[in-house]
């Protein structure tokens, strides 16, 4: 069970870290660059090997997330103040896939983009929905963190 939660924690570390480094390093630089220079960019990377990795990464991490919590409900050894944050990863991870369903599809469209206008909607809708469901993947990895932190702290032995 340990062992669910260290695995589902890794794999939301991986997704938040990747969101952490779009949305203070990437998204602004792109800002920069401009839209039609992002879109060509995504084209290759998210629609590209991201379409494999970024939804493992997320269903997986969730998935993960909600088998340690169900296993943590029905284990009564477990300590009760791991309980609540394995919860809240559970509920901020799927809020970040709730957000997939309005970023998703603006990422994809880009395909058959091609005027400056709507791609620079296109990377400000990806932008402002990619945020908020960054928000919520962050917090699911937190909210990991902190369950993680409850569990080893409560079952190590005591000192002599």
């Amino acid at each position: 069970m340990r062992l669910l939660l260290i695995l589902s924690t890794f794999v939301s570390g991986l997704l938040a870290g990747g969101n952490i480094d779009r949305a203070f390093v990437a998204m602004p630089a792109w800002q920069q660059i401009g839209a039609t220079s992002w879109a060509e960019f995504s084209r290759h990377a998210d629609l590209g090997n991201g379409l494999i990795l970024y939804p493992a990464e997320a269903f997986g991490g969730a998935l993960l997330t909600l088998a340690a919590a169900i296993m943590f409900h029905f284990d009564r050894s477990v300590p009760r103040a791991a309980v609540f944050p394995l919860y809240a990863a559970v509920l901020f991870a799927a809020g970040g896939l709730v957000l997939t369903v309005k970023a998703a599809p603006i990422m994809l469209g880009i395909r058959a983009l091609g005027d400056p206008a709507t791609l620079q909607r296109a990377f400000e809708g990806f932008w402002y929905w990619g945020n908020l469901r960054a928000v919520n993947q962050v917090m699911a990895f937190v909210a990991q963190l902190a369950a993680l932190t409850i569990l080893l702290r409560r079952s190590k032995p005591a000192r002599r």
